[in-house]
């Protein structure tokens, strides 16, 4: 194969100026790779400096000899056309949004399998099932697991009560004049022996099993957190009740400033609302609308509690159920700044209270 003639217009110095300046490495590469030729190494060295063989250094030659400098970049490739067009994506998002119909698909969830056959049936383009799990990721969508929500929620009053928040915080502050209004969230989660299962990073095409327990002693944590202070309180109870509650208020009472007063949200158990209960004066309990956890900011924190420290776990009796309680939320409310990320809603803790 003869050798071809490389152009001499640009300096060894000044091809190897532009190869530490170049942001692409393989540009760099081509770019050193015929500098050695011009000092007098010899093509096959060339090459293996540059990382390609002869043939390919050959073919670079050409590409500089015609342009220069910019003759070493890729050039941009059309490839081939999408199965399913751009313009398409927005409608098979929207069908798979509508979810299938029981009787005409025989599911009552997508799977990636029958997405695939959706997009054939509806665009007739055929995925591979990799290539449509490429198309949903750059779609944005995820296979996720929903978090559960009541029948009887109503998304209409959860709303009203967010846009009605602030009116209802500064007729609060009205009947406590001087005193600034902190906002708390409480709640109570149960945490027994029948414990909960959570995702795990395992090896392909194995069912991956873990230990369960099925018994059911258990215990309760009550808890509370004030997301604008990033600090919280909690208790842990063998039972709920009335009794209880009293003492988780005067838990929270005793955390609220003296300059301060607590807004409590919490939903409508009956040992939250009970005639017996003890509320100390420092605290206001708001009741958030019926089957709505979603509006309960330590819900997350429950959440997190369960899938880091408390799930997986065998418990050997009611003792050992409080003391890994205690851990678990110690745990959690020494980390500076996790209650705030956590359990932050903007519409509860962006209310200026004073």
């Amino acid at each position: 194969m003869p050798a071809i003639a490389i152009r001499q217009d640009i300096s060894v110095c000044e091809l190897r100026r532009q190869a530490r300046l170049e942001e692409d490495g393989r540009v760099a590469a081509r770019l050193l790779a015929i500098a050695a030729v011009l000092d007098g190494h010899s093509r096959a060295h060339a090459a293996r400096l540059g990382g390609m063989d002869r043939q390919t250094l050959r073919d670079w030659v050409h590409r500089f000899n015609a342009e220069g400098v910019s003759g070493l970049r890729d050039r941009s490739r059309s490839g081939r056309p999408r199965l399913l067009a751009d313009e398409l994506r927005p409608e098979l998002a929207t069908l798979i949004a509508a979810g299938p119909d029981l009787e005409r698909d025989g599911v009552v969830e997508y799977r990636l399998t029958h997405i695939q056959d959706l997009a054939k049936r509806h665009f007739g383009a055929d995925y591979s099932r990799g290539g449509m799990h490429n198309v949903l990721q750059q779609m944005g969508l995820s296979w996720q697991t929903p978090r559960p929500i009541h029948p009887k929620t109503d998304p209409a009053a959860q709303e009203a009560f967010k846009k009605n928040f602030p009116d209802q915080l500064a007729a609060i502050a009205k009947r406590h004049p001087g005193k600034r209004l902190e906002v708390w969230f409480q709640d109570e989660a149960r945490v027994g022996q029948k414990g909960t299962l959570t995702r795990l990073w395992a090896p392909r095409a194995i069912r991956v099993r873990a230990v369960r327990d099925h018994r059911f002693k258990s215990a309760y944590i009550f808890g509370a957190v004030c997301p604008q202070r990033d600090t919280g309180v909690a208790l842990v109870m063998t039972r709920v009740s009335t009794e209880a509650m009293t003492l988780m208020l005067a838990e929270i009472s005793q955390a609220v400033p003296h300059e301060g007063h607590a807004v409590v949200l919490l939903d409508g158990a009956g040992w939250h609302i009970a005639n017996e209960l003890e509320v100390p004066a420092n605290l206001t309990l708001l009741p958030l609308p019926p089957y709505s956890p979603e509006l309960n900011a330590i819900e997350r924190l429950w959440q997190v509690m369960r899938e880091t420290v408390l799930s997986h776990r065998l418990f050997t009796d009611t003792k050992h159920i409080i003391d890994a309680c205690g851990r678990a939320w110690n745990s959690l409310i020494n980390k500076p700044g996790r209650i705030q990320s956590t359990c932050g809603y903007p519409w509860a803790t962006q209310v200026k209270t004073s």
